[in-house]
């Protein structure tokens, strides 16, 4: 009874090794960093501007898809990034999710704005330089016209977040954000904002306040199950709909047969 023991539990030893020979020669790991294709400034973590088909692409293809189906008959159409915590990658999230949808969406415009009037980071990302953002059409009355850019990609539009102000949640509380907030609504089907983390300021909720929902961007192995919970109580606050979320920095592979049906 003891050799056919060893010798099935060989047999299986073997197996398992040849499979995982096989998976290791398959395997396809998620690409949060593309290779560039083509010659552009736009950070290579920007997956879904470079590589359509790859998975993290996909994963943006489907959140945009759950967030159609949320409402059929009144879908969100403007609709706020945010997160607990500085680093967790809202801003990347923010900028995939707006591309695919330009990409996606038939003929659908898209707005995405840089609502972070503390840290933009879309800019940098994007590798623009503008000379005329959100906090200039706020502040000084700036013509949003000469502020909104075309980066090349079709039916998406970008607006900065312009010089940095003293005040940034005064702005985003005001009454001129509302008035901008309501025009840019007539002309564009969404609306996809970049907005401050939650817990250190107030901006967010003020913003979500105005939005059709939330989305939050948690960073796997990093944000607390507690600091996620009083994230959702300070937006509740604030009369901010969180819509669903986003689970950064998850590493995992696919084998290479799955892949390829995909």
């Amino acid at each position: 009874m003891g050799k056919l023991t060893d010798a099935l539990k060989k047999a299986a030893e073997e197996r398992i090794s040849r499979i995982e020979k096989l998976d290791s020669q398959d395997e396809v790991k998620y690409q949060f960093i593309a290779k560039k294709t083509v010659e552009s400034k736009i950070d290579p973590r920007i997956v879904s501007f470079y590589d359509s088909h790859a998975p993290v692409s996909e994963q943006y293809r489907s959140l945009r898809t759950n967030l159609q189906a949320l409402n059929t008959s009144k879908p969100a159409k403007v609709i706020a990034i945010t997160s607990s915590i500085n680093g967790e990658g809202k801003t990347i999230s923010a900028i995939n999710l707006a591309i695919t949808m330009a990409k996606d969406l038939n003929q659908k415009s898209i707005l995405l704005i840089d609502a972070d009037l503390r840290r933009s980071r879309i800019t940098k990302y994007l590798g623009i330089t503008p000379e005329l953002g959100l906090s200039d059409i706020i502040t000084n009355g700036s013509n949003i016209d000469d502020a909104l850019l075309n980066i090349g990609i079709e039916n998406l539009t970008v607006l900065s977040a312009g010089k940095h102000p003293t005040n940034p949640a005064e702005l985003l509380g005001s009454q001129k954000f509302k008035n901008l907030m309501n025009q840019v609504k007539a002309k564009y089907d969404y609306i996809i904002l970049d907005t401050p983390p939650i817990i250190p300021v107030t901006d967010a909720g003020l913003i979500g306040a105005q939005a059709d929902g939330v989305i939050m961007v948690v960073q796997a192995s990093r944000t607390q199950r507690g600091v996620v919970k009083h994230s959702e109580g300070l937006l509740k606050q604030a009369q901010a709909k969180i819509l669903g979320y986003i689970l950064t920095n998850v590493q995992y592979h696919i084998p290479g047969y799955i892949y390829r049906y995909l």
